[in-house]
């Protein structure tokens, strides 16, 4: 189908990335919404905002000292401000797993003594099992050539971290593994501030009634770090929703919801505020399709899916060929369908298996996007809603 062609999606992405990062409170963020606005009332659905309170982060001033040697860094968001520095011994941990910090502190390590430092990819998954243990502060490291840096955030359950943290670039995080593993112990001094306040984001929904009050959301989010412009983390699902929202507006039965949240980024605000709103109608949810961070030429696709849903999935991928290269049930809890599937809401998430590391930081651009795999994408997901449509 035309419409969902992998080059007609890949020029949205360019058109949203063009806005610049989408960090919410930015100004790209704002054009990223009313442009999703616009395409919604143009494709003939009955756009709205939904605001909601989040609590936003602006990223101030972070200097890391190893040895004397200073680092360039980046804050992780939601992490604490330091009102003065951190001054303790390098602990590296590996991924942060539980296991990993029981086996240090087994050797006699002081954790609560020491700043942890992770390869784990996924910040917010390391970072509150370093809070767990007490340490006194956290640094990220990113895997990839050169001195890039990946942001992320320290938790995604919208609560502020305890200590203080930052991510530096793959250069300077293997020399320091070097020194680490070498046996030298290594001293840092952390200082980490950040701006955090109450604001008001916005959920952009683009409604089509249907004939019944049961309903199928499409959904995505747009917001970004503030690192770049992320093609793949979001710009990906956002041009992939809003593309599928000009195919599916024609379809009699059910009720389709487009709706691409804000403050995903942040710990899943708008997703849980929509949740939130609505729980008293959550039963009239067919099924949740979410779509985060996919479609990159290097990227896998991974369907995560709630167990009710297995089936439909399954049967879907198979009758159109798709190659699926993990499925996970229940999914992660790291986007916008987690709110709804812990409410026991049916839910289905494309997304990255891992093989491109380039998210959040500036490498995600639409010139590694892939055109064949973001039709791909799109033309599964029009199947998915079709068959929930029909009440498989």
């Amino acid at each position: 189908m035309p419409d969902l062609s992998g080059q007609a999606t890949l020029a949205i992405i360019e058109e949203i990335c063009s806005f610049g990062p989408r960090w919410m409170g930015s100004e790209g963020a704002a054009k990223a919404r009313d442009f999703i606005l616009d395409q919604f009332r143009i494709n003939g659905l009955t756009p709205s905002l939904q605001p909601f309170k989040y609590l936003s982060y602006t990223p101030g001033q972070t200097v890391l000292l190893v040895e004397g040697h200073k680092l360039a860094c980046e804050p992780i968001a939601l992490s604490r401000s330091t009102a003065a520095s951190v001054n303790a011994p390098l602990v590296f941990a590996g991924q942060c797993t539980p296991k990993e910090l029981e086996e240090l502190e087994a050797t006699g390590v002081d954790l609560k003594s020491a700043i942890v430092v992770s390869e784990n990819l996924r910040s917010f998954v390391a970072y509150p099992e370093a809070e767990r243990v007490g340490a006194l502060g956290f640094i990220s490291l990113t895997n990839l050539p050169g001195n890039i840096i990946r942001c992320g955030c320290a938790r995604l359950d919208r609560k502020v971290g305890t200590i203080p943290a930052v991510a530096i670039g793959g250069d300077d995080g293997r020399r320091l593994l070097q020194e680490v593993r070498s046996g030298r112990s290594l001293e840092a001094t952390l200082e980490a501030k950040g701006l955090m306040e109450e604001k008001i984001g916005h959920n952009v929904v683009g409604r089509k009634a249907g004939n019944s009050p049961k309903k199928v959301l499409i959904t995505a989010h747009y917001d970004s770090f503030w690192n770049g412009v992320h093609a793949m983390d979001n710009a990906a699902g956002t041009a992939t929703v809003v593309a599928l929202s000009r195919v599916l507006a024609g379809l009699s039965e059910p009720t389709l919801e487009f709706i691409i949240f804000a403050g995903e980024e942040l710990g899943c605000w708008g997703s849980y505020s929509y949740v939130e709103e609505n729980q008293d109608s959550l039963n009239d949810i067919r099924a949740v399709v979410n779509l985060d961070t996919f479609g990159s030429k290097l990227s896998e696709l991974e369907i995560g899916i709630t167990r009710d849903l297995i089936d439909l999935s399954k049967e879907t991928v198979d009758i159109n060929g798709v190659q699926v290269d993990c499925w996970n049930s229940p999914p992660r809890a790291a986007s916008d369908h987690h709110p709804f599937a812990e409410r026991g809401v049916p839910a289905i998430w494309l997304a990255n298996c891992g093989a491109d590391q380039r998210y959040h930081t500036p490498l995600d651009v639409p010139e590694e996007m892939s055109p064949q795999k973001l039709e791909q994408a799109a033309t599964l997901v029009r199947e998915l809603v079709l068959r929930l449509a029909a009440g498989h």
